[in-house]
């Protein structure tokens, strides 16, 4: 059960599972009696009132209807909290991904022997506003002469879309992320997230925030659980040279702006690359001004259609050595991490957790384990999700892989500190069981590093990160594309 407006989710077992389904059952704005839920539990009435106080002090239940003033004073406390939160002083250690959980991670966990399919990206269509150097989605350009050919599929219809959402919620469905492309470039996205709206399924978008300017506010009152915004850089030269278009930084930050006075929940989603590696780091106090949540990612991706001439976007060694100390970052290098940032990898152990409760539909629907992961498990156009999920034999053999069934992942002492993404195998020898370049890439340079820091090494040379980030020399790219089926 989700507090939408705080972006909170809340995982409950046993007798307040039985509890919280009566309340769901009621409906958004719908009464909920005590008397009428002891009565349908078997629990007494006492226990019943103590545990909706609880759920009121959670805003997951209230004692009346919010008027909208009510519920604009509410949004303003909600983003004070979030402002303050996100500002407040953090040790690294508090700042790292380790020991991650989330009360929707622990429902996931819970229902993935059952057959449930709790979560689902939509990528509506590869069409988008803005012309990215690094997008990783077939079709996409990399400069200015070539000719996009993002739209060049049959892209499922408003129809589709309300069948399948149907099909899935009869099989567990509790949120769906809306993705792209940018998902505002597809005609019918108002009809969708109005029928998940309508339904009462939790939903995220990610965008660019370039086609919502003006309606932001209709979005913020279908309460998305999250909004991923593209920034780029804190400098609007920097980010509109990854876009391609310029006034797209203005554009998207006067979106996340309206958006935090709201509060909205949000990150600020941001690929470190090298037109904007000497101001990439602006976003985390762009982020946290607003209450939102930076999300960096230094792993470029090859295209999904196998294109990899991206791959001169992605950091060198002596750059990354200098950006693996920025303890916003998540692949951070340092002492403060376990073994300064390495995971012993479990060989008995799938190498993810998607496609099981999680999966991804295409725009032209074709079912895959997540965006990143091309495996075609079937086309949703004219099937039902049941068909192409039961009994699929490409489906079972992925979800019963290991990382022991990998040719040489987990093999080598650098994998402790790698990424892995099997969709990126995937894309690049039509095998997920392979090692992908760029994850090796990755964990090569971290295992090198961590360990000359564990011997005394100071990648920083005593300065201060921000010093040692300006003193590095940029690559120049020429971005025409690449493919080489050797990876």
């Amino acid at each position: 059960m989700y507090n939408l407006v705080e972006g909170v989710s809340n995982f409950f077992e046993d007798y307040s599972a039985d509890v919280i389904k009566y309340v769901l059952a009621a409906g958004r704005n719908g009464a909920v009696s005590v008397d009428e839920t002891a009565k349908a539990t078997g629990i007494d009435t006492e226990s019943i009132d103590n545990f909706f106080q609880l759920l009121v002090k959670n805003g997951l239940l209230t004692t009346h209807i919010f008027s909208k003033e009510e519920e604009l004073e509410y949004r303003d406390v909600v983003r004070q909290n979030n402002i303050s939160s996100r500002t407040a002083p953090q040790t690294v250690k508090e700042k790292l991904p380790m020991d991650t959980s989330s009360a929707e991670m622990d429902y996931f966990t819970a229902v993935e022997d059952d057959g449930v399919v709790a979560s689902v990206m939509f990528e509506l269509t590869y069409n988008c506003s803005e012309k990215c150097v690094h997008c990783y989605n077939p079709g996409a350009t990399r400069n200015d002469e070539e000719v996009s050919h993002r739209g060049d599929r049959e892209e499922l219809q408003l129809e589709d879309y309300k069948r399948i959402i149907d099909e899935l919620d009869e099989a567990g469905l509790v949120k769906v992320c809306l993705s792209g492309g940018d998902p505002f470039s597809k005609p019918v996205v108002w009809d969708i997230i109005e029928y998940l709206y309508r339904k009462e399924i939790a939903f995220d978008i990610f965008t660019n925030g370039q086609r919502i300017v003006n309606d932001v506010d209709r979005l913020a009152y279908y309460y998305p659980r999250l909004v991923g915004v593209s920034i780029y850089s804190g400098i609007a030269a920097d980010h509109d040279a990854i876009t391609r278009v310029k006034g797209s930084w203005e554009k998207s930050m006067a979106v996340v702006h309206r958006l935090s006075e709201l509060a909205v929940p949000m990150n600020l989603k941001c690929c470190v690359m090298q037109p904007n590696l000497h101001s990439y780091y602006m976003v985390n106090d762009i982020a946290r001004s607003l209450g939102a949540v930076p999300q960096f990612e230094l792993n470029i991706s090859d295209s999904i259609d196998g294109d990899r001439c991206s791959r001169q976007l992605r950091l060198t060694e002596e750059q990354l050595q200098v950006v693996l100390r920025d303890n916003n970052v998540p692949l951070y290098v340092g002492a403060e991490a376990p073994n300064y940032g390495g995971q012993p990898r479990l060989m008995d152990k799938p190498p993810c957790g998607a496609g099981v409760t999680s999966f991804c539909i295409t725009p032209d629907g074709t079912l895959q384990p997540c965006c990143a992961h091309p495996l075609a498990l079937g086309n949703l156009k004219n099937n039902s999700v049941a068909n192409v999920v039961v009994g699929n034999d490409i489906l079972a053999t992925w979800q019963r892989t290991t990382l022991k069934d990998y040719e040489e992942c987990g093999r080598h002492d650098y994998c402790d500190y790698c990424n892995l993404c099997a969709g990126q195998a995937q894309s690049q020898y039509g095998d997920f069981r392979k090692a992908a370049e760029n994850c090796c890439y990755m964990a090569k340079i971290r295992h090198r590093m961590a360990h000359r820091m564990m011997a005394g090494y100071d990648p920083l040379n005593g300065e201060e990160f921000e010093s040692a980030l300006q003193r590095l020399p940029k690559a120049t790219v020429d971005l025409h594309r690449i493919y080489d089926t050797k990876g």
